[in-house]
């Protein structure tokens, strides 16, 4: 099973994965979810949110905001901007 990664500005859908692993960096300190995990929502420090699927790595930066996941999927919505 793989956790779905995606990730809007308020212009939209920039970015959209499938992985095994998504890491990113709260405010409060770094964390990785894994799929059917328990429902979280947090507020995301400026860093970047990375999915990793079958070993292979990719990055975007995000410039904070916020991080909603449900088990299936990791939805990040950023204030300002996103960047590969």
């Amino acid at each position: 099973m793989k956790i779905k990664l995606q990730v809007f500005t308020p212009s939209g859908r920039i970015f959209e994965r499938e992985g095994d692993l998504v890491n990113f960096r709260t405010v409060e300190g770094a964390m990785g979810v894994l799929p059917r995990r328990a429902h979280i929502i947090t507020h995301l420090a400026v860093s970047e949110v990375e999915v990793v699927n079958d070993g292979k790595r990719e990055r975007i930066g995000v410039a904070g905001g916020f991080l909603y996941c449900d088990g299936e999927r990791v939805v990040v919505l950023t204030v300002d901007a996103a960047e590969r």
